[in-house]
């Protein structure tokens, strides 16, 4: 079975040269130009290559035929800022594993592509957790490939990353089941936001300043979830995929929750994920 949400991801694009005030073409630079509107979504050096989404989707969705590991997976798209960002996931329906009775976690393909150069052209495999449909992001480095828009997609690396993006998550099904075993208490639990989520940037080393608001939202939402999972790392760690998938308040929601993701992986290779 094959599902493609409809958002305005395939729309043409073209590289444009740059002109000065007296209409000459300034060298080096060029542009994105939607060419259906007329605007311009990135602006780029000489070196610079544009990878479009109708591309990005075709490599994907051919890699995951080359794989082999499901016929049964469901495409998702997404755009912001006018298409300038774009995220895509496919969710394999019948590749689902139990860490805990009850708490299924489904696979999944993630990847990204931008036109004002903010993004690379970059997939992971990680977890799709179905009790509430917040995202398993984990930090397990060969799930994940990035290239910059100076090289070319390689369908077949895709296909392999795929495969053993699968075969990581179903080990990641015993790492999840350990967790369910260490306890984390309140105070651990706010310990690890005030020095991961939750730190805000200061121009003094010595001195760990807190983003108290988002302190306060994180705490609540560890709350909610070991009350229903108990207080683990479990528990922990979805309270951070829930924070993460629930962007939708936003401005940009999209741009939101993948910064998220990418902060939840850095916590969780921080030396304050290692709760024993």
């Amino acid at each position: 079975m094959f599902d493609a949400l409809n958002t305005d991801w395939s729309f043409p694009v073209e590289m444009q040269p740059i002109y000065d005030r007296l209409n000459q073409p300034i060298q080096g630079n060029q542009a994105v130009v939607r060419t259906d509107t007329n605007e311009v979504l990135g602006v780029h050096g000489s070196r610079y290559q544009v990878v479009t989404h109708d591309t990005v989707v075709n490599s994907i969705t051919d890699a995951v035929k080359a794989a082999n590991i499901s016929a049964d997976w469901t495409l998702k798209t997404y755009t912001a800022e006018g298409g300038r960002k774009f995220r895509g996931e496919i969710l394999f329906n019948d590749l689902t594993v139990e860490p805990v009775v009850g708490d299924f976690v489904k696979f999944r393909i993630s990847f990204f592509n931008s036109y004002d150069g903010s993004w690379s052209f970059q997939q992971s495999a990680d977890g799709l957790r179905l009790f509430c449909l917040n995202g398993c992001t984990h930090a397990i480095a060969t799930a994940r490939s990035k290239l910059k828009h100076t090289q070319s997609i390689s369908v077949d690396g895709s296909a392999d990353k795929m495969a053993l993006g699968m075969q990581t998550f179903i080990e990641q099904r015993d790492v999840w089941r350990d967790w369910m075993n260490v306890q984390v208490s309140d105070e651990m639990a706010e310990l690890f936001f005030k020095t991961t989520l939750a730190k805000a940037p200061s121009y003094q080393k010595l001195v760990e300043k807190t983003n108290d608001k988002q302190l306060e939202r994180l705490l609540g939402i560890w709350h909610d979830e070991r009350s229903q999972l108990g207080s683990n790392k479990w528990a922990l760690y979805n309270c951070m995929t829930y924070w993460a998938s629930h962007t939708y308040d936003l401005k940009n929601p999209e741009v939101a929750r993948r910064n998220r993701e990418d902060a939840i992986t850095n916590a969780m290779k921080s030396k304050h994920w290692e709760m024993q």
